[in-house]
């Protein structure tokens, strides 16, 4: 049986991270491209956290008990909060998904986890075997923006969806985060990369996408 702190601990979870469940859903699905897994990723991610929560009022909000983290959260601002909450919860996510990537590798000696871990910012020189920058344009703040713009406008009239097969787990995730309107400083530290990665894997990610839609 559950005792009241525990009880009182579950629900301060589940009413301020509830209203983000969707999102959280939706950064699943582009993680896994299969509703079954992203479901099952997604509620390893909740038990996760929800395990987890009372470290998060702590180290964040020096919040020990439930009512310190009320109390924190009154002090915060409730929006901000589930935002810091959402925030934290995407990360566990992406740590949980590769968490299984690499543990079904490790099991089945086969191929490695999609190109998470390859470098991002260089491109394969199959001629020579050497990696090139990205030219300054493709990457450039500008540019990408506008990049992004014309492809979400398309995309709301069009079945892009389809289009993610392509695209590794970083990419996937990358898109969905810059169609919820996550800076690229934002999304690098959710992902836990450099913002030069940010823009050369949006990029690329977009180039992959809008060419997939030519075809």
């Amino acid at each position: 049986m559950k005792t009241d702190k525990q009880a009182n601990w579950n629900e301060i979870f589940v009413a301020y991270s509830e209203p983000s469940w969707n999102s959280l859903f939706r950064f699943s699905m582009s993680l896994c491209r299969n509703h079954s897994e992203a479901e099952d990723l997604m509620q390893q991610t909740l038990l996760k956290a929800l395990q987890a929560v009372p470290n998060f009022f702590s180290h964040n909000y020096s919040a020990s008990t439930p009512d310190e983290a009320v109390l924190a959260a009154e002090r915060q601002g409730l929006s901000e909060l589930r935002v810091h909450l959402l925030n934290w919860m995407l990360k566990i996510c992406k740590n949980t998904f590769l968490d299984s990537r690499s543990a079904a590798r490790h099991k089945l000696n086969h191929l490695p986890i999609e190109d998470w871990d390859e470098s991002p910012d260089a491109t394969s020189d199959k001629t020579g075997g050497q990696s090139q920058q990205p030219p300054p344009s493709t990457v450039g703040p500008e540019t990408l923006k506008s990049q992004e713009d014309a492809f979400f406008e398309q995309a709301l009239d069009d079945d892009w969806k389809e289009r993610f097969e392509d695209l590794s787990p970083r990419q996937r995730s990358i898109v969905y985060l810059a169609a919820e309107d996550y800076s690229y400083k934002e999304i690098a530290q959710l992902l836990e990369i450099p913002i030069g990665t940010v823009m050369s894997t949006l990029s690329r990610a977009l180039g992959k996408l809008k060419k997939k839609a030519s075809t």
